[in-house]
């Protein structure tokens, strides 16, 4: 990594969005030099390139694979416990979405709705159960569907409930993420559930991305791990059912 790609991280982590033009202003470069220094930055998962603009990844979605794995698998095992036999679900592209499916084999008569490969992999190992799977563009980082296409998918359907994460929650600026298209996808998920699931690790608590997804209030309940501080879950609690693993 060079020094001006190095100055181009520090410079989105400040402003979480810039401009192809404006970056290639700011230091003095061609643009197809600022497309080639973003291109090895999002494979490096430093940020998200979208059509003109780069968007900044913090730490905790660039490695969010690796991050808290324990806490995610044990919010996905007590998020399943609310699942009831019979049900429809919609899973967002999220890592504790993810976890939360691979807890539900055996409850009988599911049916499934995710825009994620992977979650979209296990679910159709399942046996009595109805999985569909969206289309759309696929996004290498979360292993999923986003855009116009997969957005089209959600808008046809009307499911018992969805399980989503976030990269930040915020009792003033609610729940949030950093990518445009996802959060967009993440805002129809929502819109199709009659109830709504929040999973998130307790590190997510207190912060804000960039891009709002919804109200704290739009949220039936937010299951987390035990790591949570008691005064922070109590607070949290007053706006939605806080859920411990």
């Amino acid at each position: 990594m060079n020094t001006r790609q190095q100055d181009i991280i520090s410079l989105l982590e400040q402003r979480g969005e810039m401009t192809i033009k404006s970056l290639a202003e700011t230091f003095g470069v061609t643009e197809m030099t600022i497309h080639r220094d973003l291109d090895y930055l999002e494979k490096k998962n430093y940020l998200f390139k979208k059509r003109g603009a780069a968007v900044f990844v913090n730490s905790h979605d660039r490695e969010s694979r690796s991050f808290y794995a324990d806490e995610k698998r044990s919010i996905g095992q007590k998020a399943a416990e609310l699942i009831k036999p019979g049900q429809s679900i919609l899973f967002d592209n999220s890592t504790t979405a993810l976890e939360t499916a691979r807890f539900l084999d055996g409850i009988a008569g599911l049916t499934f709705y995710t825009t994620n490969l992977e979650t979209a992999a296990i679910l159709a190992k399942y046996p009595n159960t109805i999985m569909y799977c969206s289309g759309g563009y696929y996004f290498p980082d979360s292993k999923g569907f986003i855009g116009k296409q997969t957005e089209t998918f959600v808008e046809s359907i009307h499911v018992d409930l969805c399980v989503i994460g976030a990269s930040g929650i915020d009792i003033e600026h609610g729940i949030t993420g950093p990518y445009p298209m996802h959060t967009a996808l993440q805002r129809k998920i929502i819109d199709a559930a009659d109830y709504r699931i929040l999973t998130a690790d307790h590190s997510k608590f207190g912060k804000a991305a960039i891009e709002k997804i919804a109200d704290l209030d739009e949220i039936d309940c937010i299951v987390t791990d035990s790591g949570i501080r008691p005064e922070i879950s109590e607070e949290y609690g007053k706006h939605t059912r806080i859920i411990l693993a």
